[in-house]
């Protein structure tokens, strides 16, 4: 019978916290195909000790910060419950989450812990609905208006160091939305991310086809196979999310020991005043760019 490489006497004879302190300085990934390639490391890798060193320091302070309890039987089975669903923490206001193959701490602020521009100014240019497919129990929908400007705010201590981020604006369009085209002349909607001295910036898409507001009237134009230019890359597409949102990346970072202020998010469009109307925000995603 052939002998499992991982099984040589010298790894069997270690103490388990010695071979769980090793996995431990790997990643989590890792330590999930160390414990599919042997079973002498099973134990190793479901122990507290490892799972322990792959969750956030501050872990404990975090998750004291939640809506609800989050009941867990071992420090394993907490990561993998923070990676596969988001924790509602700060009355509601923002989800926290792990990221699978790093441990890098995740976040959504939502569009009610946002700065968005007349979202509650009387002549009602947005109003608050509430989405079944929603983390949160409220998001803003777009009525009609010409200024959009969206902000969101984290400080960079709250995220992983060492680690580059992207941040997501988390969006759905109403079966009337428009004005939300790419680019119409000089007309732009503009992403930026800044963090200390890093600035990144882009011009985003938030539909696949041009709208303008002609006088009374909207005319549409379908364009199919529309080419846009990107000063970040192309990064601002729209994309489909597994969660039935769509997603637009408004830049990325990176978070060296957190020790750089706040980062500041926006999508802008207020140099072309015509009327934009059927977006709904959820809010602004920070995550841990691949």
């Amino acid at each position: 019978m052939e002998q499992d490489a991982f099984s040589s006497p010298p790894i069997n004879s270690l103490p388990e916290e010695c071979v769980s302190h090793v996995i431990s300085l790997t990643s989590p990934r890792d330590a999930c195909i160390f414990s599919l390639a042997s079973t002498g490391f099973r134990s190793a890798v479901d122990s507290d000790t490892t799972w322990q060193r792959f969750l956030p320091s501050d872990y404990v302070s975090i998750l004291s910060r939640a809506v609800d309890p989050v009941a867990f039987s071992s420090k394993k089975d907490l990561f993998f419950k923070l990676c596969e669903r988001h924790v509602l923490i700060d009355g509601g206001k923002m989800s926290f989450g792990l990221d699978r193959s790093s441990g890098a701490k995740c976040y959504m602020i939502s569009a009610k812990a946002l700065e968005i521009a007349h979202v509650d100014a009387p002549q009602r240019y947005w109003r608050w609905v509430s989405l079944r497919d929603s983390r949160f129990d409220g998001v803003a929908e777009l009525i009609e208006v010409c200024w959009l400007e969206i902000t969101g705010k984290i400080d960079s201590r709250a995220l992983s160091a060492k680690t580059r981020y992207g941040a997501y604006l988390v969006y759905k369009l109403t079966e009337t939305a428009c004005g939300l085209g790419c680019p119409i002349g000089k007309i732009k909607q503009q992403a930026s991310v800044s963090i200390g001295r890093q600035i990144s910036k882009s011009t985003v898409c938030l539909q696949t086809f041009h709208e303008r507001y002609i006088g009374k009237r909207f005319r549409k134009w379908r364009v199919p196979h529309e080419t846009v230019e990107f000063s970040n890359g192309g990064a601002g597409t729209p994309k489909e999310r597994g969660d039935g949102w769509k997603e637009v990346e408004l830049g990325t970072f990176y978070n060296e020991n957190g020790e750089d202020g706040v980062v500041e998010m926006s999508l802008r469009e207020i140099n072309g005043l015509y009327w934009k109307s059927g977006l709904i925000v959820q809010g602004i995603e920070i995550r841990p760019k691949h």
